[in-house]
């Protein structure tokens, strides 16, 4: 579904993201993972239109996508959530999610009350239809972040990119929110690339996990051979772990 080959953006001369490579097949859920500052937030931001990339290739569905507007990419299938929550913040929950039901692919020609409707019902899947009426700026972080994944949902994509879905959350919260997800992707049927720094989260919920480092790939595998490789340990604790596990 997702091809990035020899991908790589610098600024100011700095390579955020090195010849990156890998794939996603579609009904996969993908982890990215990496220190701070590895690149991860950057290499969304290149698949979704937001930066392009200085060389390599960004493909979905085999359409070759680096370098598009983000509003082209997301009708084609393609939708994301942000590390921190990026609201309208003077629109209601619901009318916030409207705006994404207008805009995601297949929509143009839907009529309001339609899509009304249809922002009510994805309110209603994440929990919120009670919050519809309240301004974004009034809701907590968990219905954030909710609010967030109901409006990513609302464009109806095949690939959803979730940006550290769980910052800030407590564990019972990041665990419903896990349930959500889970939910929305067996009732939706879309593909998941989801950068998260909550290992227990994402080592339970990938199937694949990519790692970078220094805007580089140092490892790929299923998130049991990745948890023990040295090479991890070392990029998130030091050598001095990676030596004395």
């Amino acid at each position: 579904m997702l091809e990035i080959t020899s991908v790589t953006k610098t600024f100011g001369g700095l390579a955020a993201v090195s010849e990156v490579s890998f794939s996603v097949k579609k009904g996969e859920v993908v982890g990215l993972i990496g220190p701070n500052g590895a690149g991860k937030t950057t290499l969304l931001n290149l698949i979704c239109g937001i930066y392009k990339p200085d060389a390599g290739s960004i493909r979905f569905e085999g359409t070759e996508i680096a370098g598009l507007p983000p509003n082209r990419i997301c009708r084609l299938g393609i939708s994301r959530t942000y590390q921190i929550p990026q609201p309208f913040e003077a629109m209601t929950a619901l009318n916030g999610v409207l705006v994404s039901v207008l805009n995601g692919k297949k929509r143009r020609r839907m009529s309001l009350s339609d899509a009304v409707f249809e922002a009510s019902y994805y309110l209603e899947f994440v929990g919120l239809f009670s919050k519809r009426d309240t301004l974004a700026r009034n809701l907590n972080l968990y219905e954030l972040r909710m609010l967030e994944l109901a409006r990513a949902l609302a464009t109806t994509p095949k690939l959803l990119l979730l940006d550290e879905t769980m910052a800030g959350l407590n564990p019972a919260e990041a665990e419903r929110a896990l349930e959500m997800i889970w939910n929305a992707q067996e009732q939706f049927d879309f593909t998941i690339l989801w950068i998260e720094h909550v290992m227990k989260i994402i080592m339970k919920a990938a199937q694949r996990v990519v790692v970078l480092q220094y805007g580089k790939k140092i490892a790929e595998g299923p998130p049991e051979e990745i948890q023990g490789d040295p090479k991890i340990i070392e990029a998130y604790l030091g050598a001095r772990y990676a030596q004395h596990p």
